[in-house]
């Protein structure tokens, strides 16, 4: 069966394609997955979707709140069950920074590898960016070490699912660009 395509206008300037499929933000806590996510959404008209603010939604809890009473594996559970959710509609999707930890979204998320889009930055800036945040419950009171060496486990799994890499040290018009230029050349799109 072929897919629709559905056509979006970006600010008057070129059209780019989208199938009937998301893009994907992934990356490390405080990447920009959220900021960035929403501009690129409004700069593609697009919905935005952030599947913290889903999971929250669905189960009526904080983040912190989920995993103080389900414990991580429970939150990955209700994370992989918004992803799929969402998965069949053209639209910007920002994950939270663990996804790739549980394996039914990280299989989900390789099947959508020509959608699945890596933020990072030096991890000393998404240090910066995420230190002491309490709505962070992986990050929440952890050494600047052991946030570097969960930084450091993840990195080959984003690498392993995503078409691009964008650094979000940049000004965020640069990444948008960035991004919107790999989508242009992405023949998926």
């Amino acid at each position: 069966m072929t897919k629709r395509l559905t056509r979006w206008s970006v600010k008057g300037r070129v059209t780019l394609n989208i199938r009937n499929k998301p893009i994907i933000l992934i990356g490390f806590m405080g990447s920009g997955k959220t900021t960035i996510g929403k501009m690129l959404a409004e700069q593609l008209n697009l919905p935005f979707i952030d599947l913290d603010a889903k999971i929250e939604e669905s189960a009526q809890q904080t983040i912190p709140q989920i995993f103080k009473t389900f414990g991580e594996q429970g939150f990955r559970k209700l994370e992989f069950e918004q992803l799929s959710a969402h998965m069949s509609t053209p639209q910007i999707i920002a994950t939270g920074g663990g996804i790739i930890e549980y394996e039914n979204s990280f299989n989900l998320l390789k099947q959508y590898v020509e959608s699945v889009v890596w933020l990072d930055a030096p991890f000393e800036v998404l240090h910066e960016r995420i230190e002491n945040d309490e709505n962070r419950p992986n990050a929440h009171n952890k050494s600047f070490s052991n946030l570097k060496n969960l930084y450091l486990s993840r990195i080959s799994r984003y690498n392993e699912i995503a078409f691009i890499k964008v650094n979000t040290d940049n000004k965020s018009s640069e990444i948008l660009n960035e991004i919107y230029q790999a989508l242009l050349a992405n023949d998926q799109y």
